[in-house]
C-alpha cells in the first residue's frame, strides 16, 4: 500500500465483520420468512374463500338435482290412478278389487314400486331429507300403516320376502324423522 500504511486484520476484527454480517444475513431472511408467511396466509385465507364458494355451488347443484328427481315422482305420483289410490288409502276404502276396492295388484304394486324407488335415492342422499319429508311422508306412513297394504305385502313376501322392503325402509325413517318445530 502507498504512503507506507498498512492495514491489518487481526481476528478480533475479522470476527466482529463475519458476525455483523451473519446478524444482517439473519434479519434479511426472517423478514423474508415473514413476508412468506404473510403471503402464504394470504393464500390460504382466498382458497377458504373458494372453497366455501364452490360449497355452496355443490349445495345449489345437489338441491337442482333433489328438486328435478322430485319432480319426476310427483309426476308418476300424479297419475290419475296413483292419485285415486292415494285417496282411496287417505279415505280408508277397500283398494284391491278382490275386497271391493277398484284396483288391481298391479295398480298397488306400481304405486308401491315408487316408495321403494324413492327410498333408494333418498338413502343415496340423492334428495333433501327436509323436502323429501315434507313431500313424502304422509303418504308414504298414511300407505304403510293401511291393513289392507300390509296384509298384501305379507301375502307376495312369502315368496319373496325382501319385496317392497325399501317401501318399509322409508316408511320407518319418516315415522322417526324429526318432526319440524311448530310455530304458535
Amino acid at each position: 500500500m502507498s504512503d507506507g500504511t498498512t492495514r491489518e486484520w487481526n481476528h478480533p476484527k475479522l470476527l466482529s465483520v463475519f458476525t455483523g454480517l451473519l446478524v444482517l444475513i439473519g434479519i434479511i431472511y426472517s423478514i423474508a420468512t415473514i413476508l412468506q408467511w404473510r403471503s402464504i396466509n394470504h393464500q390460504a385465507r382466498l382458497m377458504s374463500q373458494q372453497l366455501e364458494i364452490m360449497k355452496g355451488q355443490l349445495d345449489d347443484a345437489k338441491l337442482t338435482r333433489s328438486a328435478d328427481l322430485m319432480l319426476r315422482f310427483d309426476a308418476l305420483l300424479s297419475s290419475p290412478t296413483s292419485t285415486r289410490l292415494r285417496l282411496a288409502i287417505e279415505s280408508n276404502k277397500p283398494i284391491l278389487q278382490k275386497h271391493g276396492g277398484k284396483f288391481s295388484t298391479d295398480d298397488l304394486d306400481s304405486y308401491l314400486s315408487i316408495f321403494d324407488a324413492l327410498n333408494d335415492l333418498y338413502q343415496r342422499g340423492m334428495i333433501n331429507k327436509d323436502i323429501f319429508y315434507n313431500d313424502y311422508s304422509y303418504d308414504i306412513e298414511k300407505a304403510y300403516g293401511n291393513a289392507e297394504i300390509q296384509s298384501y305385502l305379507k301375502d307376495i313376501r312369502k315368496d319373496e320376502s325382501d319385496f317392497f322392503s325399501g317401501f318399509d325402509n322409508i316408511a320407518k325413517e319418516m315415522k322417526s324423522y324429526p318432526k319440524p318445530a311448530t310455530t304458535p
